[in-house]
């Protein structure tokens, strides 16, 4: 090679590395913590271990966590629901706190708190929300508008307790082969801006949250979605780890992305479960904000709203009759924007550490504040809070009370009653008593007594059933209403069965030792199956069913209920 063959090789070389080095994410820049925030601890939310479709286990998991300077990690590993959680653990000097990510018709859903379920958590959102609650935990949609539309959240009428506006597993699917090609390219040198740098303004999934907050509280979190490995396929379904896959991005690389920063009254005690409650409940309560660390780190927020002698925090309502100071404070670097937005529109933008804002009518305030060069087309926000709301006050949980006396009645024909099931499964009648003096005054007719057991082994259509005849349909009536108690609590199906196709429209319920009346309205059930409306064609309906299969319960289950005063009512 030839004197000007080299001088143009090293050339070409450094022209290379520059060019390189150029398209690095930048080192996140220096944000010191806030003054007065040592009550705030940093964690990852969203979390998958080897006991699901994750790579690591939960020690690897906290050790990627602890180098990351977090104090909390939330590990949400794929399941019905049925396993015992683990109890809180520090492991490495991080608080490791145990939770599930769940399936549900429309999408996934996170649920914090919650003890192991009596049956399997499974259906509509709706239902499998009703039962986190039931069991005194906290539900959050979780990646609600991934670009996999069989992840994205649908079921936007359930009240949800929460919801991830940002997810660092979906971010990076609807980025362009040039911005996943820097991200490669960057992620030897600075895994962690090479995640953020995937990350967008998730323009719609905040207005929808923004509008939301007008009727219910609804704490957002950043979702970490870490499994420490990619599919270059996807897998069949969660947990299924067969797909062809890579070990990035690692778990400490999308612990240094961005992290949740949790509000809390008392600084941490060092012991695990009163830790765990503690952060949680500030979760639950919308006192969390969330920092892209890959940007600027660590940096901290400070936000109250003050009104009538009252002040709010993060989360948290504030009337708005005696007038309403709303007070911002940020720690952030040099060049920092901070914003007070209303609603989702601005309503004040400076550059000041800190912002004092009249509140001029009810609405979802929070905070956001902007460093320069944050990805995204329009760019992330460095720091996100949770809302106050300003006149916005919380109605109280309502009580469902006495149902009120039906205005017509057709008893559903409980003396005609039939048993269905599949092979080796057992469906029978039994004679019935009614011990509860309530239960007996509304039973207008013989109870029914059924005893069921489905078949074991794998799940394969195993199905246990009791069929009452429907004559003339049901068009002329808008609930279906009755009495249960069953031996343990479970959730079973009730079914409209429409001739002469025997299609199927279907809507689940709750029942436990004690008896409960159950009203459901007919246009809430849902086709099963190929059907040829999505409606129920009542007019044409033909038997009432109750059903129960392996949606919500283990092959091998058994069980028995009582039923009584069936009937359709409007």
């Amino acid at each position: 090679m030839t004197l000007t063959r080299r001088r143009l090789a090293v050339v070409l070389v450094v022209l290379s590395a520059l060019a390189w080095l150029a398209m690095l994410p930048p080192a996140p820049l220096g944000a010191p913590v806030l003054e007065g925030s040592h009550h705030t601890v940093r964690g990852a939310y969203h979390v998958h271990s080897d006991r699901s479709d994750g790579i690591g286990t939960l020690d690897e998991i906290a050790q990627s966590a602890q180098r990351a300077g977090l104090q909390f990690v939330i590990v949400t590993d794929h399941g019905d629901g049925t396993r015992s959680p683990d109890a809180p653990q520090y492991r490495h000097g991080v608080l490791v706190i145990d939770a599930v990510e769940l399936n549900t018709a429309s999408g996934h859903l996170v649920a914090l708190g919650i003890p192991a379920a009596p049956y399997p958590l499974a259906g509509t959102a709706a239902d499998v929300m009703e039962d986190v609650r039931r069991l005194g935990g906290y539900g959050i949609a979780a990646h609600p508008d991934s670009p996999r539309t069989t992840l994205g959240w649908t079921a936007w009428d359930v009240a949800v307790d929460g919801v991830e506006w940002i997810n660092a597993d979906s971010s990076w699917r609807d980025e362009p082969a040039s911005a996943l090609a820097r991200a490669v390219l960057g992620y030897p040198i600075r895994p962690g801006g090479a995640v953020a740098w995937l990350l967008d303004r998730p323009v719609g999934l905040l207005a929808r949250w923004d509008a939301m907050g007008a009727t219910q509280s609804v704490p957002a979190l950043a979702a970490a979605d870490a499994h420490a490995r990619i599919s270059l396929r996807d897998p069949g379904a969660d947990g299924d780890t067969s797909a062809l896959q890579l070990p990035v991005p690692g778990y400490e690389a999308v612990f240094r992305a961005f992290s949740n920063h949790v509000v809390l009254t008392e600084a941490l005690a060092g012991v695990a479960t009163p830790d765990a409650t503690a952060i949680v409940s500030a979760i639950a309560r919308g006192r969390v904000f969330t920092v892209i660390d890959a940007l600027a780190s660590p940096g901290g927020l400070a936000y109250t709203a003050t009104g009538g002698g009252v002040v709010a925090h993060m989360g948290e309502s504030v009337p708005l009759e005696a007038g309403v100071n709303l007070r911002a404070r940020v720690s952030g670097p040099p060049g920092t924007t901070l914003r007070l937005m209303r609603d989702g529109v601005v309503v004040h933008e400076g550059g000041d550490a800190e912002v004092s804002w009249s509140a001029s009518g009810p609405g979802v305030y929070r905070v956001e504040a902007h460093v320069p060069g944050a990805p995204g087309t329009p760019p992330v926000p460095w720091v996100l809070s949770n809302p106050i709301y300003v006149g916005l006050p919380r109605p109280p949980a309502v009580d469902g009370g006495p149902h009120a006396a039906p205005l017509s009645r057709i008893p559903a024909r409980a003396a005609e009653v039939a048993t269905e099931h599949g092979a080796g499964d057992v469906s029978e009648l039994v004679d019935a008593q009614l011990a509860d003096a309530r239960a007996r005054q509304l039973a207008g007719e013989q109870p029914i007594g059924w005893r069921f057991a489905l078949s074991s082994g794998v799940p394969a259509g195993q199905f246990a059933a009791v069929q009452l005849p429907v004559a003339g349909g049901v068009s002329a009536f808008e609930r279906v209403r009755f009495t249960v108690r069953s031996a343990a609590p479970l959730r079973a199906w009730l079914q409209l069965r429409a001739g002469p196709a025997t299609e199927r429209w279907g809507k689940t319920f709750y029942a436990d030792e004690e008896p409960r009346v159950v009203e459901l309205s007919l246009r809430n059930f849902l086709p099963i199956g190929a059907t040829s409306t999505a409606a129920p064609p009542l007019a044409r309906i033909d038997a009432l069913l109750f059903v129960v299969d392996t949606l919500n319960s283990r092959p091998g289950a058994s069980g028995s209920m009582t039923l009584s005063e069936i009937a359709f009512v409007r």
